[in-house]
């Protein structure tokens, strides 16, 4: 009797083993030709919620208006007797309560974890097997967290999507943060069950927003915050002529002098709560998150580790924020090993917007978030606005990469054959002309270079308003916006370029007499 049970789970052991692999084998392939797509999401792209599935279920990211001023009506009275006795200490203290109520509790232990009653319920699980080139199947996470673990969902992810579709291969489409997932899925897992890549605006070697802020180099600018508005005006909602009286009004502001005066006034506020605001409250919560130190470049990472008082006494959270250091330093040579494997691999990024006008790099050009250098995986570009000097030009031994505007040279970047550069590209803003680029590159059977389509050249600019990509033929004026897309928002821009010239030869005058 004993040999006969011993004989039956044997053969229970035996079909254990064989039936994962058989259901394997005779799982139906699809014979579509076309790989599943995974869209890996940018920041925020999951709830963060305390107290899920409770009465006092509360967003605390995405923050909704009701919370926010539920969480900043408490301090209206110490604001009010602030700003009556011009006191800094009551200000500090209104702020830092204010953002303790509203963020404090998006901040991890020393190990790096949430608060066991702060975490995503509602992560996306892949379902159903419709796949195409407009249809993707949508990863979110936690951004907070160490993104080696959004990478090892990941991989659980890819591995239910090709599960699904009956496909051994996925293609990749990250945007923004959703490349610092990508970065530390390459690091960490390679590239054996992915088709393609695609990067859109992604902090591949950080941002200078981060970097800055977590070294303490705070500013205030009254020319970058004018821009930063103006160039967000063509995004907002409203309809031409509200953008083009809001455009007028920032523009009537920077004459009167009313910016440089705001300006003035802040940094006065700022000198006197800055130290408090960071100590109590940035410090002790955003200091404390992996998701946001991997944004942090490398040139400031040491000083960074120093200014927010992290180091190996911290716990694992300093391994977890040390280890995504590794990733980037990696991402270079990961990116051109799985291109030259065969992986089609696409980097597209924005450029000619103004960046986050709170730190001294204000003047870099970007997307809006991302500096395009770090987009790039390290394009050399000139300064937001203006031009790549001559002597570095003429250094060029090869211009086939350089930018008609000569504001860009991509020879120096990851992959200089396969990096879009999108002029006045908002961080992220997707439109149809540019979806349409990527169904062409998703769908191609081989890698595509910036030289392989005419209509689409390495330069594009892009707009919105209608839209459109179109290539980039040298540096737009006023009016050559206005001939292309005749709106009242560009016919106001005309308007400005002629106050400015009009104001500059004022001054000249008056320099010189003549």
């Amino acid at each position: 009797m004993k040999k006969c049970i011993s004989i039956l789970l044997s053969v229970l052991m035996i079909c254990g083993i064989l039936t994962p692999a058989a259901s394997a084998v005779t799982a139906e392939k699809c014979d579509c030709g076309f790989s599943p797509v995974i869209y890996v999401g940018a920041l925020g792209c999951s709830d963060i919620v305390r107290d899920p599935g409770t009465e006092d279920e509360q967003i605390l990211w995405k923050i909704d208006t009701n919370y926010l001023l539920s969480c900043i009506k408490p301090q209206l009275g110490t604001l009010a007797k602030a700003a009556a006795t011009m006191n800094a200490d009551l200000l500090a203290d209104a702020l830092v309560a204010f953002v303790d109520d509203c963020f404090g509790d998006l901040a991890l232990d020393n190990d790096g974890n949430s608060l066991p009653n702060v975490y995503t319920p509602y992560l996306n699980v892949p379902t159903g097997d419709t796949h195409g080139p407009d249809s993707d199947y949508y990863f979110d996470y936690d951004f907070r967290l160490d993104p080696y673990e959004h990478a090892a969902r990941l991989q659980e992810f890819i591995d239910q999507v090709e599960e699904l579709t009956g496909h051994d291969k996925v293609q990749l489409k990250a945007s923004s943060m959703g490349g610092v997932v990508l970065s530390a899925y390459l690091d960490e897992y390679g590239y054996d069950e992915i088709e393609t890549i695609i990067t859109q605006c992604c902090p591949l070697l950080g941002t200078a927003v981060a970097g800055e802020l977590f070294t303490g180099r705070f500013e205030l600018n009254a020319t970058a915050l004018r821009r930063y508005a103006q160039d967000a005006l063509p995004y907002m909602d409203g309809g031409d002529f509200l953008r083009a009286v809001l455009y007028s009004l920032t523009d009537m502001l920077r004459i009167a002098g009313v910016w440089e005066m705001l300006i003035g006034f802040g940094d006065i506020i700022v000198a006197q709560v800055l130290d408090r605001i960071y100590a109590e409250a940035l410090i002790p919560i955003f200091g404390t998150l992996p998701g946001i130190w991997a944004f942090v470049p490398e040139e400031y990472y040491e000083e960074a580790l120093v200014f927010m008082g992290l180091n190996e006494e911290t716990g694992e959270l300093y391994e977890k924020v040390a280890h995504y250091r590794e990733a980037m330093a990696n991402i270079t040579e990961n990116l051109q090993t799985v291109k030259a494997d065969g992986v089609k691999t696409y980097v597209f990024c924005g450029y000619n917007v103004q960046r986050t006008p709170l730190v001294t790099a204000w003047k870099n050009t970007s997307d809006g978030t991302v500096d395009t250098k770090y987009a790039s995986v390290g394009a050399t570009t000139a300064l937001y606005g203006e031009e790549l000097s001559e002597e570095y030009i003429a250094s060029l031994a090869d211009t086939s990469y350089l930018s008609p505007d000569k504001m860009i040279d991509a020879s120096t970047c990851a992959l200089p054959d396969s990096t879009w550069f999108l002029r006045d590209w908002l961080h992220c803003n997707g439109n149809d002309a540019i979806g349409a680029l990527y169904r062409i590159l998703l769908t191609s059977d081989e890698q595509l270079s910036v030289f392989d389509m005419e209509e689409y050249p390495q330069y594009l600019q892009n707009d919105d308003a209608r839209p459109s990509l179109t290539p980039v033929t040298g540096a737009p004026d006023a009016f050559e916006n206005f001939k292309n897309n005749p709106s009242l928002l560009n016919f106001t821009l005309i308007f400005s370029a002629l106050i400015d010239l009009i104001i500059e030869k004022i001054k000249t005058v008056f320099a010189t007499g003549v």
